[in-house]
């Protein structure tokens, strides 16, 4: 994987952007230590439902436009999305398997910056945040198929409770 990501910076108004999409690029800690912030103030629950469905959106918003941008089919297109989150810093994302007519994937996530973050011993899944990303990827896989369907996604095992990688299951 080439970790070069294309950052355009607009001179006249400082607006950063990645194939078009204006972006904004944070330090690791940052999101991390956001993270445990709103987990403290509204509850690791209330804060994983509401990052699950603003990401979800957002997921399906950014691989509408990538996969219009690039011509990309729907699953080079959800390829693209872990690609594009890989080189941002949130970990090394990959597909561990995939199923584009059922719309199913498996997901590692090794080097997770969430896990990182916590740390090993934290003792509990922390990477819920990839969850609605993953499933609004699938969904862009089943809508742009012509396919019905809502995927979910759940994270099923944590480098911060102790294992070796982030996994996640899109159903």
């Amino acid at each position: 994987m080439n970790p070069q990501i294309p950052i355009e910076v607009d001179p006249e108004t400082g607006i950063w952007s990645t194939d078009g999409l204006p972006m904004m690029y944070l330090p690791r800690h940052f999101m991390v230590n956001m993270q445990k912030g709103i987990e403290a103030a509204l509850g690791i629950a209330q804060y994983r439902a509401t990052v699950y469905a603003s990401s979800e959106l957002s997921a399906l918003q950014w691989c509408r436009a990538e996969g219009q941008t690039h011509g990309l089919s729907p699953v080079d297109t959800f390829r693209h999305y872990l690609k594009r989150m890989s080189q941002r810093g949130h970990g090394q994302l990959e597909i561990a398997a995939l199923d584009e007519v059922a719309g199913t994937a498996d997901v590692v996530a090794r080097n997770s910056a969430f896990a990182l973050g916590y740390g090993p011993d934290a003792g509990r899944r922390v990477c819920y945040v990839f969850e609605g990303s993953l499933a609004g990827g699938m969904a862009y896989v089943l809508e742009a198929s012509g396919r019905a369907g809502k995927p979910e996604c759940r994270e099923v095992a944590c480098m911060a409770e102790g294992y070796s990688e982030c996994r996640f299951e899109v159903r």
